[in-house]
């Protein structure tokens, strides 16, 4: 099942406890309808829909008002008499809409948000189209003076959010703490044992780390997937600044996968006989761009889009042989309209679609502000010293929380240690995740008495990147009877990225 206030779709298939902020009794939610759905299912298996009542405002005990969560649902499958009961996942964001993740990965998924709560800075997509060309998320190195130009757009891009949500509370609302409670409300709704099961990726993890920590005597079978490091998310300004160990090893690894796979299965290995020198060669492209930007079609190449490209090729791993041929074409200076076709459908494809999600979560969900540029500076130099190759393309995201105007109505404060969870969690992360590296798994399973870490040695975001038997029986086995492998269990993947 899946839910979301508005980005966190729930889908079914000694630490801080969070008190009920008014009697859990006064807002006990009615069962959940579940119909067919508006939408066209993509799966082999059916897809059911239904919405559920739950309070806007956890915090206000007089209040009426109701927030209506929409939630689909991936029935099992399974013959048995057994006594079948839900899991709920979250497939990262903040801000992606799960319905559709659901659709599509419940084949996958078979061992499961709608838009309830908006949230947007402009009236139509060509305004955000409009707006993110005039104030631009700049590389911190595209120029000498580029990090002082960006932090002022991101002042800008504040300001219009603000004006365009005058007098509006929805920010107020999306605080990730409200959509554990949400996570809680379905829990009842579904009455069956009272108890959480759930899986959460990338930003998922953040949601699952914080309802485990919130409610823990609650928690039955929780996986956390591709963990985000939840002191940061909270506490700095980037999403997660440790988000980037991983990124140059998994840049370095891929190209040796690519010239070990050969030409005829990743075109790039026609290009140098070893990983170094492709590494130098791409580099030394994404400069050239830089210094000589070409304009394809509608769209310009830089530097900025190359190494955008680049990111692609390790976070995202279906597609590979064919993101290697485009750049292929970059460093050949060949077909360079259809390589500027390909990065604008990929961008569509990574896109949050028409809710600005990130700013109305992460920004409400964050304690600190940065007034003056200085009071980011840790924050953008811890980035760029944790990635050679990555670090200046990505440290411009500490700005754009650093003056948001709300604060989320409930921000949970912490801890994320010394939490003694019902069940103990299951902690995953790949070897070469280039956004959420195996280092988070480690780091927060070391704050939940009992939980246990599993290395799955691949590529790409989250597990669900590279399918692994070893990674799938570990689930299955945890979710069925709660049996944990040994932590630092390595899972091999199935299949190499160049198969």
């Amino acid at each position: 099942m899946v839910l979301f206030r508005l980005f966190t779709q729930l889908a079914l298939a000694s630490g801080a406890l969070a008190t009920p902020l008014y009697s859990r009794d006064s807002h006990t939610p009615q069962g959940i309808t579940w119909g067919p759905c508006d939408f066209e299912t993509t799966g082999s298996g059916p897809i059911e829909c239904g919405t559920l009542s739950v309070p806007l405002d956890y915090t206000n005990a007089t209040s009426s008002e109701k927030l209506t969560l929409s939630l689909i649902k991936s029935p099992s499958r399974s013959k048995t008499k057994t006594v079948k009961k839900s899991i709920l996942f979250n497939f990262g964001g903040p801000g992606y809409e799960a319905i559709h993740s659901l659709n599509g990965v419940a084949d996958y998924l078979h061992l499961g948000l709608g838009k309830t709560l908006t949230f947007s800075c402009f009236d139509n997509a060509t305004e955000r189209v409009i707006a993110a060309s005039k104030y631009p998320l700049l590389p911190t190195d595209a120029y000498e003076r580029a990090l002082v130009d960006t932090y002022a757009n991101m002042q800008a891009l504040t300001n219009v959010c603000q004006e365009k949500n005058k007098g509006s509370q929805n920010p107020e609302f999306l605080g990730t703490a409200f959509v554990a409670r949400d996570l809680m409300s379905v829990v009842d709704a579904l009455g069956e044992d009272g108890l959480l099961r759930f899986w959460g990726f990338s930003y998922g993890s953040l949601l699952g780390a914080t309802v485990a920590a919130m409610f823990p005597s609650r928690m039955d079978r929780v996986i956390l997937d591709g963990v985000v490091n939840a002191r940061n998310y909270y506490y700095r300004l980037g999403i997660d600044v440790d988000q980037l160990l991983s990124a140059d090893d998994a840049f370095r690894a891929v190209l040796s996968q690519c010239i070990e796979a050969g030409p005829d299965k990743c075109a790039l290995a026609s290009v140098n006989s070893n990983a170094a020198d492709l590494e130098t060669t791409l580099l030394r492209v994404a400069d050239d761009f830089g210094k000589s930007p070409v304009a394809a079609g509608t769209t310009v190449i830089n530097s900025r889009l190359v190494m955008e490209l680049y990111f692609v090729v390790i976070k995202y791993t279906s597609g590979l042989a064919t993101t290697a041929m485009h750049i292929n074409n970059l460093v050949a200076g060949t077909n360079l309209t259809e390589v500027a076709d390909y990065y604008n459908s990929l961008m569509t494809g990574v896109a949050m679609g028409d809710d600005d999600a990130f700013y109305g979560i992460k920004c409400s969900d964050t304690f600190p502000r940065a007034y003056t540029l200085s009071d980011l500076m840790p924050d953008v130099e811890r980035i760029i010293e944790t990635s050679e190759i990555f670090g200046a393309s990505l440290a411009g995201l500490t700005t754009q929380c650093a003056t948001w105007p709300w604060k989320a109505k409930e921000m949970y404060s912490g801890p994320f240690e010394g939490i003694k969870t019902k069940s103990p969690v299951l902690f995953f992360g790949n070897t070469y995740d280039p956004v959420t590296p195996l280092a988070n798994a480690k780091n927060m399973s070391a704050g939940f008495e009992g939980s246990v870490f599993v290395e799955q040695y691949g590529f790409g975001h989250a597990t669900i990147s590279q399918f692994s038997n070893c990674t799938a029986q570990i689930v299955q086995t945890y979710f069925a009877n709660g049996t944990l492998p040994a932590s630092g269990t390595v899972c091999e993947v199935n299949s190499p990225l160049f198969g």
